[in-house]
C-alpha cells in the first residue's frame, strides 16, 4: 500500500483521537450551586488542601488524606477563634464539586483562579483559601493563596522552615495566617463593610449582579513567590520569641454595633499588628483574652467598661490595655481607642481617627499612626 493511501486510511482516526484529546484537555470541572445558607455578616471562607505534584521524589512523612485532614481542622480552628471568619465545611465543598477530589493547583488556579471563584459563588462564599505543600531537599515550602469569590483579588503568603519531622504545623499556619492577613486586610475590610451595610439596610439597593465591579483598594493579581525568596519562617520565630523586656499589653476587640462587628474585629486584629511592629509591648494572645473574659462572664466584643477591662488586665498579668468603639456616624465612620495602665487605671492616651462611609481603607492606612499616638512611639 502506498505511503499515501496509508495516510488517508489512518487521518479518520487521528482526526478523532486528536480531538478527544483536546476535549478532555479542555472539560470543565461541574460545580453545583448549593442553596443560600442563612444570612451571616461573617466572612464566609472555603479551604482547599494541595499537596504539589513534581519536585522532590521522596514520599511525604504525612500522606495526602491526613495533611488534607490536618489542614482542615487546623485552619478551621484557627480561623474561627477569630471571630471573622465561617468556614464552609467540606462536605458542602465535595457536594458543590460532585465528589471530585485531588484537584490540582493547576486545576484550580488556570484562567486566573476561575474554578475557585465558580465553587466560591456555588458555596455562597467571600474567599477561597488554597494551602499547598512542596518542598525540595532541604526546606518545606507552605503556601497560602486567599482569592476574593466577588473582586477577585488575590493575596499570597509563601514561606519556608527546614524539612525535618515535627514541624508545628500549627505554629506555621498561625504565623502565614498573619501575613496573609496583613495583605488581604484592605479587602476584608470592604466586604465586611458591605455585608454590614446590606445587612443594616443600607445597601444601595440595586442587585448584586448589576452593580459596576470596582476594584477594592489594594486588591491586585498574585505575583507568585518563588521558592528562592520566601519568607524566611525562622526569623518569624525568633521575632515571635523575644519577648523579654516588652510590656504586656492586651489590646480588646473594639466594640461596634451588630452589623458591623466583623469589620471591627478586622481593625482590631490589624491594630494589635501595628502596636506588635512599634516594640516594646508583649502583644497577648486573643484567645487568652477570650479565656479570662469568659471565665469573668464578661464578653470580648462590646466590652466598653472601663473598669471590667483593667480587672480582665489583672487576670491576664497585663500591664496596660487598650480599648475602643468603631461605628458608623450618618456618612461618617469612627474609630476611637485608649490605653490603660491595670495598676494605676490612668488613662495613658487617647486617639481616634474617621473617614467617609465607602473609604474605609482609610481607617487601615492611618493604624500605623494611631498606633504611633496611643503608644508614645
Amino acid at each position: 500500500m502506498e505511503k499515501s493511501s496509508v495516510i488517508r486510511a489512518w487521518a479518520p482516526w487521528l482526526v478523532s483521537i486528536f480531538f478527544l484529546s483536546a476535549m478532555a484537555g479542555c472539560a470543565e470541572v461541574q460545580v453545583r450551586t448549593l442553596p443560600a445558607p442563612p444570612p451571616t455578616a461573617k466572612l464566609r471562607v472555603f479551604v482547599q488542601p494541595i499537596t504539589a505534584a513534581g519536585g522532590d521524589s521522596r514520599p511525604w512523612d504525612v500522606p495526602h488524606d491526613r495533611f488534607e485532614k490536618g489542614v482542615r481542622y487546623q485552619t478551621e480552628t484557627i480561623l474561627s477563634a477569630k471571630g471573622i471568619y465561617e468556614v464552609i465545611g467540606e462536605e458542602e465543598l465535595q457536594e458543590t464539586l460532585g465528589g471530585k477530589r485531588h484537584l490540582s493547583r493547576s486545576d484550580w488556579s488556570k484562567k486566573n483562579w476561575d474554578l475557585a471563584r465558580k465553587v466560591g459563588r456555588a458555596l455562597h462564599a467571600d474567599y477561597a483559601l488554597i494551602v499547598e505543600r512542596s518542598r525540595n531537599k532541604a526546606f518545606l515550602y507552605w503556601d497560602l493563596v486567599m482569592i476574593g469569590v466577588e473582586k477577585g483579588g488575590q493575596f499570597q503568603s509563601l514561606v519556608r522552615v527546614p524539612d525535618v519531622r515535627g514541624t508545628d504545623f500549627k505554629g506555621l499556619f498561625n504565623l502565614s495566617y498573619r501575613d496573609l492577613f496583613l495583605k488581604a486586610k484592605d479587602d476584608m475590610l470592604a466586604t465586611a463593610m458591605r455585608k454590614g451595610r446590606f445587612s443594616s439596610g443600607e445597601s444601595s439597593g440595586v442587585p448584586k449582579e448589576s452593580q459596576p465591579e470596582k476594584t477594592a483598594p489594594g486588591v491586585k493579581a498574585v505575583v507568585p513567590l518563588t521558592p528562592e525568596n520566601p519568607a524566611d519562617m525562622e526569623k518569624l520565630i525568633r521575632r515571635e520569641t523575644a519577648e523579654e523586656g516588652r510590656v504586656p499589653i492586651a489590646v480588646y476587640d473594639l466594640s461596634a454595633p451588630e452589623p458591623f462587628k466583623v469589620a471591627a474585629l478586622i481593625l482590631s486584629e490589624a491594630l494589635r499588628e501595628e502596636i506588635y511592629r512599634l516594640g516594646g509591648f508583649a502583644l497577648v494572645n486573643r484567645e487568652n483574652i477570650i479565656q479570662v473574659l469568659n471565665e469573668m462572664g464578661l464578653q470580648q466584643t462590646g466590652l466598653v467598661d472601663e473598669r471590667q477591662a483593667v480587672r480582665a488586665g489583672k487576670g491576664l498579668a497585663a500591664h496596660q490595655v487598650v480599648m475602643g468603639q468603631f461605628g458608623v456616624l450618618g456618612k461618617t465612620v469612627v474609630l476611637q481607642a485608649k490605653r490603660i495602665d491595670v495598676q494605676s487605671q490612668a488613662n495613658l492616651a487617647l486617639a481616634s481617627i474617621k473617614c467617609s462611609q465607602g473609604m474605609e481603607e482609610e481607617l487601615l492606612a492611618g493604624l500605623p499612626e494611631l498606633a504611633r499616638r496611643l503608644t508614645g512611639k
